[in-house]
């Protein structure tokens, strides 16, 4: 994801188990543009953001 992203600020992903992850910005910035740019999938799965 951090390909399709390109955070500027960089990004930290972590597999919490359960098929669920965590994505850490380092910038508002990169918050933004993903949020905005919703809905995102990836494998043919798609990514629920809050």
């Amino acid at each position: 994801m951090a390909n399709l992203w390109h955070p500027l600020g960089g990004i930290q992903i972590s597999d919490l188990g359960e098929k669920r992850y965590l994505f850490r910005f380092f910038h508002k910035v990169d918050v933004e543009h993903v949020m905005s740019g919703t809905p995102w999938t990836f494998n043919n799965h798609l990514l629920v953001l809050p």
